[in-house]
């Protein structure tokens, strides 16, 4: 086996696990926040995995843990939003992962044309979906949703490697 290979099944339980979070931690990914409801039934949390499923239909893919309030909600709930965060938002993203910022006042709009799902302001992409389909993914869950309405921004995107956030020059 070549060096720095790691046989999951040769590992400590939570050495394995803690190595394995720092592997999948090395793809580079985006931040977004995931919300249900819409004024005051709105909830909301950070994620990186997120991804577009589908152009026809047009499909998007969030996996939540199923121990996290929002699995419960994306469970019972037919709607929810994706909001891409911007490299200006990474206190967004840290306050909808549980640290919250006092200072922060989040502004959340109502998704144009679908009535009671709300996506954050100013986002580099905001999608609303409808869930479509679930499916258990270990101890998460893949919700689905076929997209009802989305808007893009011009804006520089937040990225998340390596357990930091960071950010790439806009072209």
């Amino acid at each position: 086996m070549e060096p720095g290979v790691q046989r999951v099944a040769e590992l400590p339980v939570d050495a394995g696990e803690r190595l394995l979070r720092r592997a999948f931690g090395r793809f580079a990914t985006g931040v977004v926040v995931v919300s249900t409801g819409c004024g005051e039934t709105l909830h909301a949390m950070t994620a990186n995995a997120f991804m577009s499923g589908s152009l026809r239909p047009p499909l998007v893919v969030v996996s939540v843990g199923q121990r996290a309030r929002m699995h419960e909600r994306l469970m019972t709930h037919e709607l929810f939003a994706v909001s891409v965060l911007t490299d200006e938002q990474e206190a967004h993203s840290r306050h909808y992962a549980g640290e919250h910022q006092t200072w922060l006042a989040p502004h959340f709009s109502e998704a144009q044309g679908v009535p009671g799902i709300a996506w954050l302001d100013r986002a580099v992409a905001r999608f609303a979906a409808r869930v479509v389909d679930r499916h258990p993914c270990g101890d998460h869950t893949l919700f689905i949703g076929e997209v009802q309405a989305f808007s893009l921004e011009d804006h520089a995107p937040l990225l998340f490697f390596g357990g930091h956030y960071a950010n790439v020059t806009h072209r």
